[in-house]
């Protein structure tokens, strides 16, 4: 029986089509490289209206950080946080609010860096007016209750204001120290 170029014609055609699929298929579908995703900065995860609060032991409410938006990356396991609010809540002070337009939380949870126009406020109590400290970056220390800033800081209480580069405020005794170049105006009570 002898076989002709016209029937064996089909047959090495069909042979090299799926040679040439097996090949663009293999092309298509390397490996993945090891690590790349690790290269990528996307969330995990995003969770809206976000409030997470630390209780003490009696049950009342320590301190509180919200934000409407809140993204997580696990390349770098950073939290970033859209317009975070900071809530201090002592028992027998007046509460401390930080705002501002970012926050950044580490990779532990013990650092929080607020960012674009921060601004702090201790509310007034029956001895003092408000308190106002506002600045571009603030970092917080939640379980030292230590706030910092390397930038310009304004801190205005009634008809008092402070100005500065660099500053370090307790939340616990409540003192700050600004760093340098410090100017103010300070109103001084007149005795009667």
């Amino acid at each position: 029986m002898k076989l002709r170029l016209s029937q064996i014609f089909p047959l090495i055609l069909m042979f090299a089509l799926a040679l040439a699929t097996l090949w663009l298929d293999r092309l298509v579908q390397l490996p993945p490289v090891p690590g790349k995703d690790k290269l990528r900065h996307d969330p995990d995860f995003i969770v809206e209206r976000f409030t997470v609060t630390q209780m003490r032991a009696t049950g009342h409410p320590e301190s509180s950080l919200s934000a409407p938006r809140m993204l997580h990356y696990p390349d770098d396991e950073s939290t970033i946080l859209e317009h975070p609010r900071f809530l201090q809540l002592p028992l027998d002070r007046p509460a401390v609010e930080i705002v501002g337009k970012r926050g950044i939380v580490g990779k532990d949870g013990d650092l929080v860096r607020v960012e674009g126009e921060v601004r702090m406020t201790r509310a007034a109590d029956g001895e003092h007016a408000a308190m106002v400290i506002e600045t571009s970056a603030l970092d917080i220390e939640p379980n030292s209750k230590i706030a910092r800033s390397d930038e310009e800081v304004v801190i205005t209480e009634g008809a008092n204001q402070l100005r500065g580069v660099g500053m370090v405020v307790n939340g616990e005794s409540r003192e700050f120290e600004l760093k340098s170049r410090v100017q103010g105006t300070i109103q001084v009570k007149k005795r009667p």
